[in-house]
């Protein structure tokens, strides 16, 4: 049985994770940019962690390093696409729309060990899907609504979350964890460099700074690195299962801190998008 404290550093990383829609809604400034600045500040909050504990920053496979990348590229477009969902809707919807990726993550396994999905799951994507029609509510039928275009957007989010999670999961087990975070955001800075504001970054508040430096020691640095490493030290599905919690935690300080009170619907289609998460957690097997 794992030591309590695995489970509590998932617990903590699962926290303050549920954070990151909070500095969504609270920086003055585009997904890109957020997404670039924070990476950077992880990068160097982790490079200076290694530092201080005198390890080595480097992966001395090439191939491996050059993969490291890749899904770090995956990571860059998922954090992207996941605040602009919030940005636009709320920070419900980004966060019920993105826990579409455990089901996701049943069939690209499925996919790497060359098998055919069980019913069961077949039956959960059909009840993912029922989610997130619901949570849309009156607005299916209004194609540029704030709420069915943050949807689509955690939709995606949550493909390129499920993506880098499998793939990181089974080709790149033997590097450390902060090692697999350093050089996937060296790859996400590098990745979006061309595209942030630079007029609008220079004229952002102290405050904002202020966030956006907690956003990445915080929230990034520390939170990511918490969840990679209890990807190591616990099932899968036990993590993926108490990993659920996430936007529970994260509408509960959207409804309290910004006020952002969760429809009906929202509700409803949220707790079907959980629930399914949860089970699929539990009881896929490949």
């Amino acid at each position: 049985m794992p030591a309590p404290s695995i489970y509590l550093t998932l617990y903590v990383g699962i926290i303050l994770l549920a954070g990151n829609g909070l500095f969504a809604k609270g920086i003055n400034l585009d997904a890109t940019s957020i997404t670039q600045i924070r990476s950077v500040i992880a990068a160097i909050t982790i490079a200076l962690f290694l530092c201080f504990v005198k390890r080595s920053h480097f992966v001395k496979n090439a191939k491996k390093l050059m993969g490291i990348y890749a899904i770090g590229i995956c990571m860059g477009l998922h954090w992207v696409t996941f605040f602009h969902s919030m940005q636009i809707s709320t920070i419900a919807i980004g966060m019920l729309s993105i826990f579409t990726y455990p089901v996701m993550i049943v069939f690209m396994e499925a996919a790497i060990h060359r098998s055919h999905p069980h019913w069961q799951d077949i039956v959960s994507t059909l009840l993912v899907l029922t989610g997130i029609l619901l949570m849309t509510g009156n607005e299916l039928v209004q194609p540029g609504s704030a709420t069915l275009q943050g949807i689509l957007w955690g939709t995606l989010s949550a493909f390129f979350f499920a993506s880098r999670n499998v793939v990181q999961k089974y080709y790149f087990a033997d590097i450390t964890s902060d090692i697999l975070m350093l050089h996937q955001m060296i790859a996400i800075s590098l990745m979006l460099l061309a595209f942030i504001d630079f007029s609008t970054i220079s004229a952002i508040s102290s405050l904002d700074w202020i966030k956006l430096l907690t956003l990445g020691t915080i929230s990034t640095a520390g939170a990511h690195t918490l969840l990679v490493m209890s990807y190591k030290n616990l099932p899968a599905k036990t993590v993926a299962m108490i990993s659920c919690l996430q936007p529970v935690i994260a509408g509960i300080l959207g409804w309290i801190f910004i006020k952002e009170q969760p429809t009906f619907y929202i509700v409803i289609g949220g707790s079907i998008i959980l629930a399914v998460a949860v089970y699929e957690s539990i009881s896929s097997r490949i």
